[in-house]
């Protein structure tokens, strides 16, 4: 869970906010800025979407964020009868309850369809985090000019982006700067996995959805195997609270379940899931392979609507290929090996990228995203 932070100067609005979460990320930056809110005002309430990280901070949860955790046009369509049910369920919350403020983050394709909803209740909306028009389905722009009042971007060229689109939208930085939880010492995280201090720890990061850690843990597996032929190293698996890891794989390779989160902080090198994950390493500083496996028939659609040159965030704040990324059937354990051993034969190639990691860094701006998102939003509920 993200660490809480301090807030000077209490606010008094006494308000019910609905916030959706849809995804493990989601749900650790919303629980950051539901910590935040209730610092400054000890009247708002939240009930909505989220997971284990918003119900600790008191959100009444209409469905669970693990529930939520699908991607894939293929993937979304077999689950559309459950996902109708949810945003049901959401509408006749707000039915109810009548929020004086929706907060929506990220998951666009349930968001945007509940912000037209949430428009025809006059319900303002805050989208936080906001949808990644830029790579693909530019034409949602005008359901956010439309309904949503608020958008508050992580990324310094996003605010641009939409304001030559004709959205108001406020760049607040990146959350994940806001501070690292409190991690254990590198020592004793070694010791926990029965690792020395020197070891060579190579994180791997197959993703927080069941569905991907499906398809890339095998992979990343058969990678470790051929690795250690010329290179002897100990890999960790970093593993999310709401995905299952296959029960042999526990012989082989070292599982942290606790603060997966740390197996990049003490890695040396990693693979990691195209999304939040190749953003951690540039923030760690761990020089990693970029992997994403998906259903072909989604891999055809994606191909043919995405505008952007990358996939991971990484590269395309540096705007050029800092991480390699090995995508769908390019993503082979022979190809990834070779990556990894680039960087492990030779010290300069491996400085060389945590250089280039840490100008990424410095680019998403300095800590206080949350406190930030806060205070902007209580502007809003005491101006209404």
């Amino acid at each position: 869970m993200l660490p809480k932070q301090q807030f000077y100067g209490e606010i008094i609005v006494t308000k019910e906010i609905l916030i959706v979460a849809g995804e493990t990320s989601a749900d650790q930056h919303g629980a950051a800025l539901v910590s935040q809110l209730k610092a400054a005002s000890k009247d708002v309430t939240f009930f909505g979407i989220g997971g284990d990280n918003l119900r600790w901070e008191g959100v009444q949860l209409v469905e669970h964020a693990e529930n939520m955790a699908i991607m894939g046009f293929v993937e979304v369509a077999k689950h559309y009868w459950f996902l109708r049910t949810v945003y049901n369920k959401v509408v006749s919350e707000c039915e109810k309850r009548n929020p004086a403020r929706a907060i929506l983050i990220d998951y666009p394709g349930f968001n945007l369809r509940l912000a037209k909803e949430l428009k025809k209740r006059q319900i303002p909306v805050t989208y936080y985090i906001s949808p990644q028009l830029w790579a693909w389905k530019e034409k949602r722009i005008e359901i956010i000019r439309e309904c949503v009042d608020q958008m508050l971007c992580i990324f310094p060229f996003e605010e641009q982006w939409y304001r030559q689109r004709g959205v108001e939208a406020t760049y607040v930085g990146h959350p994940f700067l806001d501070g690292e939880p409190n991690f254990m010492e590198r020592e004793y995280f070694l010791d926990k996995h029965s690792l020395s201090t020197n070891t060579i720890v190579l994180a791997l990061m197959p993703g927080s959805r069941q569905q991907e850690v499906n398809r890339h843990l095998k992979t990343m597996i058969k990678t470790v195997e051929l690795v250690k032929r010329d290179i002897e190293i100990s890999a960790i698996v970093g593993k999310a609270p709401a995905v299952e890891l296959p029960q042999e794989i526990g012989d082989k390779i070292h599982i942290e379940t606790d603060t997966p989160e740390m197996v990049l902080k003490y890695a040396s090198i990693g693979i990691v899931s195209s999304g939040t994950v190749s953003l951690q390493s540039a923030i760690y500083g761990v020089p990693s392979v970029v992997i994403y496996k998906m259903n072909p028939l989604t891999w055809i659609v994606a191909n043919k609507v995405t505008q952007v040159s990358y996939a991971s965030m990484t590269n395309l704040i540096a705007k050029e290929q800092v991480l390699p990324e090995l995508l769908q059937s390019r993503a082979r354990p022979e190809k990834i090996a070779d990556c990894l051993k680039k960087w492990l034969r030779s010290e300069d190639l491996r400085e060389q990228t945590v250089n280039q990691l840490s100008e990424v860094k410095r680019q998403l701006g300095g800590p206080g995203a949350s406190q930030k998102v806060a205070r902007l939003i209580l502007e809003r509920l005491e101006a209404a």
